[in-house]
């Protein structure tokens, strides 16, 4: 065995010998991605603030993505570079393709191939660092196509003169890349200096073997997808767009009219009055979500009387909190993990069938200010950073609002900060302050104390940590809490973040300010633990990710366990009603508040799968194939009894109705406003 290894090996050793430089060229490429790397992860956006957090939680993964894809890249060329070499050397029917001056020469065609091609990716490599520096996504076709005129090209100029981290560094590592490259090539030609087999026993053997460790360590032993898109290299962005993404803006004239049709015929439906108006955009965009308040909810009574009382918000995201886990929306599960929540909503108007329209947190966030699900294919937070899409925190700030974004998660982690930049006056992150009780008591310090006296009134909008997923990271948890079940440790981490809520209202809710103030208490998604035989985040939409509380706590609002099925779509119309403004937008959601009798509609995005609730059923499928279906009826929020077989008409028709929907969310999420 150990003989035919060393035959095998000096085989190759031969056959691999021409081709000895392409391998150099990898390692100097791979040098140079990583000082692009460390320039991008380490240095500030062009408006002051970290490109990410917590650098030291992004280098090492971009370090092995890097030596990875380059790997692989070698791979190939060698594989059409040896085949090459061999045809060439049967033809001049030399006995050794090694020393054959025909291979050397496709060797060297190879060579200068497989430079051409890493010059171009390097080039469009730190192109996509500035895209993601200036705009927060990667560069793609679709932000290649939005900025395409030649004024994009005088306003980068001016962000890169104003960059506030080092002002035209880009051009000068523009100028020295390629060449620097080419010197450490150099360099390891002169440190290297081969024999027969040498790659094969040292460089190659050490190069599999990290490559192997970079898989295991990127993909096994610290994942996490959020970090993957955020790093994902330029040849991966390529091959996604042009052969993996399939994107909706391609819809044809016809197809769009149809679905614009069917879309504004349900809302008005829904909504239930005659108070919108589904028109053109002011810029002659044929969107088929832009409505228009009329005149008469201009001028409407309430509306004025909202406005002129000038109401705060207090919005609190919290993480992971599944309805099954609420006390009281579940009342079977005792005690109950979330006792304050409870006695909050019995003194609220509460919706007890309310649904996430989008899974993981950047689904659920971002729907929650845009008023449209999460794009059904798309990792929207990165892919979509570009599109102009306002929120409803925008209104809020562009008519004197003070905004502000506290989160105990890093919102860079997964792009989210690029988005609340947009919206908010400020964010507030601090690494020291990740568990629930050290961000609870800043979020105190900070409203009571700076934004209720700021004069304006102000919107705070708390994303909570603790309750993730494996359920542990609850400050003071015993070790005998962390080794329950997760269906049980979620109970646990769930009521510690049920006490830091109580700690916070509990210290502003005798301020004069308070009584003016709307507090709106949500989750961003719930999580799957085994109910519907679903443990994972893209097992579907069922309700154990997608039923989670909503209660709006303030003066002057109806104390009522509301069944009106409804969805994170409908908050930003909700909180814009309560706060007096009615403005043109498309938000695909419904004000919860509105008078008279309110029908409801829930939609959702969930990793692979959709979700609508609508006239009395809960329909889930895997999409876009369809080929995987659940009907439930909207009461039976636990989802215990399938329908489907029984009810084959109205599974076809919200079949039907839901597939319209996710196309036309998903066009109006790429196209933007």
């Amino acid at each position: 065995m150990k003989q035919l290894l060393g035959n095998f090996f000096s085989r190759l050793g031969r056959a691999l010998a021409p081709f000895q430089s392409i391998i150099l060229i990898s390692l100097a490429v791979w040098v140079t991605h990583i000082v692009l790397r460390v320039l991008l992860l380490f240095r500030s956006n062009p408006y002051g603030f970290p490109f990410v957090s917590k650098p030291d939680w992004f280098i090492f993964h971009a370090v092995c993505l890097d030596f990875m894809w380059i790997v692989n890249a070698l791979v190939v060329f060698l594989v059409l570079g040896v085949l090459a070499g061999l045809l060439v050397s049967k033809i001049a029917k030399s006995p050794d393709s090694g020393s054959c001056p025909k291979v050397a020469i496709v060797a060297k065609i190879t060579a200068i191939l497989y430079a051409v091609f890493h010059s171009a990716i390097l080039l469009l490599t730190l192109l996509d660092n500035e895209t993601q520096r200036f705009l927060g996504g990667h560069l793609t076709f679709g932000l290649v196509d939005t900025y395409k005129d030649t004024s994009s090209i005088i306003v980068f100029y001016d962000y890169v003169a104003n960059d506030l981290s080092v002002p035209y560094l880009q051009f000068v590592v523009l100028l020295l890349m390629l060449p620097a490259t080419y010197g450490c090539y150099r360099l390891l030609r002169k440190w290297y200096k081969p024999g027969d087999g040498f790659y094969v026993k040292k460089s190659v053997i050490a190069m599999v073997a990290f490559y192997i460790a970079s898989f295991l360590f990127v993909y096994f032993i610290w994942t996490g997808n959020a970090r993957m898109t955020k790093l994902r290299p330029v040849v991966s962005l390529i091959y996604n767009d042009l052969f993996v993404t399939q994107k909706t803006g391609g819809l044809s004239e016809a197809d769009l009219a149809n679905y614009r049709a069917s879309y504004q015929n349900l809302w008005q439906k829904v909504e239930g009055d005659s108070l919108w108006q589904f028109v053109d955009s002011d810029a002659g965009n044929h969107l088929p979500l832009y409505r228009v308040p009329t005149q008469a909810l201009l001028q409407s009574e309430r509306l004025t009387a909202q406005r002129e009382k000038k109401p705060n918000f207090i919005l609190v995201l919290m993480e992971s909190q599944r309805g099954y886990n609420t006390g009281y929306m579940n009342p079977q599960i005792r005690p109950s993990p979330t006792p304050f929540m409870d006695s909050l909503a019995a003194h609220s108007h509460v919706w007890m069938r309310m649904h996430t329209s989008g899974v993981p947190t950047t689904g659920g966030v971002l729907s929650t200010h845009l008023g449209i699900p999460h794009h059904s294919r798309l990792a929207e937070a990165t892919d979509l950073a570009h599109v102009t899409l306002p929120s409803f925190v925008s209104v809020l700030t562009e008519n004197g609002y003070s905004t502000h974004y506290m989160s105990a998660a890093d919102p860079a982690w997964d792009n989210l900060g690029v988005w609340m930049a947009k919206w908010y006056t400020a964010q507030h992150y601090n690494r020291e302050r990740e568990d629930d009780s050290t961000f609870m008591d800043h979020a105190i310090e900070y409203v009571r104390d700076t934004l209720s006296k700021s004069g304006k009134p102000f919107l705070a909008t708390l994303m909570t940590r603790s309750n993730h997923y494996p359920f542990n990271f609850a400050a003071g948890m015993t070790d005998e809490q962390k080794n329950r079940p997760l269906q049980e440790r979620i109970n646990v981490t769930m009521n510690y973040a049920d006490r830091q809520l109580a700690r916070f209202i509990r210290a502003v809710e005798n301020e004069e300010w308070y009584k003016n103030t709307y507090v709106i208490v949500m989750a961003d998604h719930g999580f799957p633990l085994g109910e519907n035989g679903v443990s994972t985040m893209n097992g579907g939409g069922f309700s154990n990710v997608s039923w989670i509380p909503f209660m709006i706590h303030g003066e002057g609002l109806e104390v009522v366990r509301d069944t009106t099925t409804a969805a994170q779509i409908d908050i930003a119309p909700t909180v814009l009603e309560l706060a007096g403004f009615a403005v043109p937008n498309i938000f695909m959601g419904h004000n919860l508040l509105r008078e008279g009798e309110v029908a409801g509609l829930s939609l959702g995005a969930y990793s692979g799968y959709s979700a609508i609730g609508l006239d009395g059923y809960r329909f889930i499928a895997k999409y876009p194939s369809f080929d995987e279906t659940y009907l439930f009826a909207d009461g039976d929020t636990r989802q215990e009894k399938e329908l489907s077989a029984d009810r084959l008409q109205d599974a076809e028709r919200l079949k039907n109705t839901l597939d319209t929907l996710i196309k036309i969310s998903d066009y109006s999420l790429e196209k933007g406003l």
